[in-house]
C-alpha cells in the first residue's frame, strides 16, 4: 500500500498572483523555498505523531516514509509512506496463559486465545477453528494507513497556511531589496 500527499491548490492560486508582481523566476524560487521549509517541518511532525499515535517504532516509521522536495519546475512537495501491516512482534507481543498482549495505539491490548510462535519471528497467531490447523497471523497497524488518521494527518494539513505565510515573507524580502540571501541570514539569526 502506498499513500502520497501533495500540497493544496488554494496556496498555488495566491502564488500565481504574486508572480505577476515579482516576476515568475523569483516568485517560483520563493515558493519552492517556502514549500520545502514548511514541508520538511510537517514531515518531521508527521513522523513524530505517527510514532506516538500508533506505537510503531520510530525506526520503522522513518524507514517507511520519504519526502521529496519542491523544485522551481515542479512546485510541489511529496510525502510518501509505504509498507504493509506490521506483525505484533514489532509491538512487544508477549505470551500469557490467556493469550497475547502487545502495546498498540498507545495502550496495551489483549488478544485472547492467541499464541506466539518463536519459529516464525515471534509472530502472534490465532487458530481459525477448533482444530489445530489452520492458523492465521495477527497484524498491527501500517504506516500508510496511519498517515491518514488523527494527529499524523493533522500535522500534514497544518502546513498549508504556514507555506503561504513563509512565501509572503520571502516575497516581501525580495521586493524590499534584501533578496534571498537576506532571508537566509534572517532565518539563521532568529
Amino acid at each position: 500500500m502506498r499513500v502520497v500527499f501533495l500540497e493544496a491548490d488554494d496556496v498555488r492560486i495566491r502564488f500565481e498572483a504574486a508572480c505577476t508582481r515579482l516576476g515568475e523566476g523569483e516568485a517560483r524560487r520563493a515558493f519552492s523555498m517556502a514549500l520545502n521549509k514548511e514541508g520538511r517541518k510537517s514531515f518531521t511532525a508527521m513522523r513524530r505523531a505517527l510514532s506516538l499515535q500508533s506505537s510503531i517504532p520510530r525506526g520503522a516509521v522513518n524507514a517507511a516514509m520519504r519526502f521529496k522536495g519542491a523544485t522551481r519546475a515542479t512546485l510541489s512537495t511529496t510525502t510518501a509512506g509505504t509498507g504493509r501491516h506490521l506483525p505484533l512482534s514489532f509491538f512487544g507481543a508477549k505470551q500469557f496463559s490467556y493469550g497475547v498482549r502487545a502495546k498498540i495505539w498507545g495502550r496495551a491490548q489483549t488478544f485472547r486465545s492467541a499464541f506466539v510462535v518463536n519459529r516464525y519471528g515471534n509472530g502472534a497467531f490465532k487458530r481459525k477453528g477448533k482444530a489445530r490447523f489452520p492458523i492465521e497471523q495477527l497484524w498491527g497497524p501500517a504506516v500508510p494507513v496511519e498517515m491518514l488518521r488523527d494527529e499524523a494527518y493533522a500535522a500534514w494539513t497544518d502546513q498549508h497556511p504556514r507555506v503561504l505565510r513563509e512565501c509572503e515573507r520571502l516575497i516581501a524580502l525580495v521586493l524590499t531589496g534584501a533578496g534571498f540571501r537576506g532571508a537566509q541570514r534572517n532565518r539563521s539569526a532568529a
